[in-house]
């Protein structure tokens, strides 16, 4: 009985070990679901796409409005299929070009995902989210100088997003950690709001607060449902992130599933969190 009892005990201390939380479960949100709207918006437009007497301007902006919700609902294959249809319209359209980007770069289709982004950003050289896009494709190449360039025009747009000076520093962290470890505190000082739940995850990152604080600070004014998948999307990711530059890989894996429960699939931190468990996966064989 008492060889049970150890047993036993030594199962639940790898088990909160595992799961990072020493006396509660994750916090999960209900996931992102295919909603009868969704459907039915799809419904709607394809109906509308059928009509012969339809003008090329309102095919193009109902087919490029199909591709969004596709996306947002992580059809891919049917969102890649409406932006490559658009282009036979009209070659030059960043936004397109930017969402075929992100595919290649979730997939490791590094060379076509360089492609895209620098295609966006030659139709339109302010287009922010394509620098960061294009950054996280060098940094996943190992061009870290290049990719902290990138970075930083992206950052420089909104000095104030968190998210901007986190990706930043996970990229110039592998050129110097110490150096990046300086310049996240200086950008952190620099924020507007640091009690938001993207400064709360800086402030982590730091050393200023507990995994458990953050995780309590981050449903402080949730609104809805979405809402808090969309910051535990956020939040798992980069935790994930952190955990992975510790070198504990199996704390890490669990993180990005969490991540990816939430089902935002349109967020960059669900699809390179679907692209740290590909590596981990390949690493582990």
């Amino acid at each position: 009985m008492r060889l049970f009892n150890l047993r036993m005990l030594c199962c639940i201390f790898a088990v909160i070990i595992l799961s990072g939380c020493s006396n509660s479960l994750p916090l999960l949100a209900v996931p992102e679901q295919v909603s009868y709207d969704d459907e039915l918006k799809i419904a709607e437009i394809s109906q509308q796409l059928s009509r012969r007497d339809l003008d090329t301007v309102s095919r193009m902006q109902l087919i490029f409005e199909r591709g969004i919700v596709y996306d947002s609902l992580g059809f891919k294959a049917f969102a890649q299929s409406d932006f490559n249809h658009l282009l036979s319209f009209n070659p030059e359209i960043p936004d397109v070009y930017n969402f075929l980007g992100t595919y290649a770069l979730r997939d490791g289709d590094f060379d076509n995902a360089m492609m895209a982004f620098n295609t966006t950003l030659e139709i339109d050289p302010s287009y922010a989210f394509a620098y960061l896009n294009r950054a996280i494709t060098l940094y996943r190449t190992g061009h870290y100088q290049a990719a902290q360039l990138d970075a930083q025009k992206f950052y420089q747009y909104d000095v104030n997003e968190p998210i901007r000076v986190l990706w930043l520093y996970l990229i110039e962290k592998e050129i110097d950690k110490q150096a990046a470890l300086a310049q996240l505190q200086n950008r952190y000082d620099k924020l507007n709001d640091k009690m938001s739940y993207g400064g709360d995850i800086i402030a982590f990152y730091l050393g200023n607060i507990s995994e458990s604080k953050l995780m309590q600070n981050l449903q402080q004014g949730v609104e809805n449902d979405r809402q808090l998948a969309e910051r535990l999307c956020e939040a798992y990711f980069y935790l994930g992130k952190y955990y992975l530059g510790k070198g504990n890989n199996e704390r890490a894996k669990i993180l990005f599933k969490y991540a990816l429960a939430n089902n935002i699939y349109n967020f960059v931190e669900h699809q390179q969190a679907l692209y740290e468990m590909k590596l981990l996966e390949e690493n582990e064989k």
